[in-house]
């Protein structure tokens, strides 16, 4: 699985998670805020792996070219 799909399914799962448990009225007051931290956490790593970039990858490094390259002997 790619980073982008693996993020979007953290987003979606920690989504509905999240609301499941703000939603719930027989949940116990201590179970809460862990539910909640655990899915503000998955959030977060979700997002940061939506908008991973693409130049970590091995693969497409050989597409990025040097900018501050300098032709000292033309």
């Amino acid at each position: 699985m790619s980073n982008r799909r693996t993020g979007f399914a953290l987003i979606i799962i920690s989504a509905i998670i999240g609301i499941i448990t703000v939603s719930l009225d027989s949940l116990p007051g201590e179970a809460i805020m862990p539910l909640l931290v655990v899915c503000g956490v998955s959030f977060a790593s979700g997002i940061v792996l939506v908008n991973y970039k693409a130049k970590h990858s091995k693969r497409d490094k050989g597409g990025f070219k040097r900018t501050n390259t300098k032709s000292w002997g033309v």
